[in-house]
């Protein structure tokens, strides 16, 4: 009886064990082919957009304000030292000069007769017939006549040299490069009226990420910059 009752329990443990899951697949192993890298520096070819650009530019401008009544060049136009770039009305410095000299004309007719003047009293008080009093004065009124004359002659060099600022002429042989003025437009003094450009040297102007830059090791480590221009990019650069 008890082997009987072994048999039958162990059949169904069998059969269970059977029908559950199955057992787990291995994973495959597949070779792989490995290599040592060895680190190497990797160019940094960049390119950027700019513009050539003048190295040295002046703005000018007159040293008077004024109306602005002729403009003689236009941008791009090759100028030499001296030539008339611009133009103010002038009438009213031309009134200023000749109220100058007549002021002028003026001082040096009361110089001539302080001169007599004094001339004169330095004479009588010589011969005692006028008083140290009388020629003082004389004397005051003629250094008095020579100050005014002084002071006509600054007036009219200034009044000269106001009528010579009616005219912009160039400092140098340039380019003009840019005009911000027209005729019949008034004009502060020093307001920029036209740029003029130094033709012989020129930069490339562009704009480039500083990182760039930023693994130099030392001021010889440069990294090398070629300037190229669109309309021909396949010619030799600048560098």
């Amino acid at each position: 009886m008890s082997r009987c009752w072994m048999l039958l329990v162990v059949g169904p443990m069998l059969s269970l064990g059977g029908c559950g899951e199955a057992a787990p697949k291995v994973p495959e192993v597949r070779p792989v082919r490995t290599m040592v890298v060895d680190p190497k520096s990797v160019e940094d070819d960049r390119s950027a957009v700019g513009e050539v650009r003048p190295r040295y530019e002046s703005d000018l401008g007159f040293r008077i304000a004024g109306k602005i009544i002729a403009r003689a060049v236009d941008v791009g136009v090759s100028v030499k030292k001296g030539d008339l770039l611009a133009q103010l009305d002038e009438q009213d410095n031309r009134n200023k000069l000749k109220s100058a000299e007549a002021d002028l004309f003026g001082a040096q007719a009361v110089l001539i007769e302080s001169q007599g003047a004094e001339a004169r009293l330095r004479q009588l008080l010589a011969s005692g017939t006028t008083t140290k009093a009388n020629y003082d004065v004389a004397l005051k009124n003629l250094r008095s006549a020579e100050a005014k004359v002084d002071s006509a002659k600054a007036a009219l060099d200034l009044a000269k040299d106001q009528l010579s600022y009616s005219e912009l002429h160039a400092d140098f042989d340039g380019i003009v490069t840019s005009v911000n003025a027209e005729p019949g437009q008034v004009v502060n003094a020093g307001q920029m009226v036209m740029r003029l450009a130094r033709p012989e040297a020129k930069d490339a102007v562009f704009a480039i990420a500083e990182s760039v830059f930023a693994d130099r090791r030392s001021d010889s480590d440069r990294p090398e910059i070629v300037a190229l221009l669109l309309s021909k990019p396949m010619e030799e650069g600048i560098v």
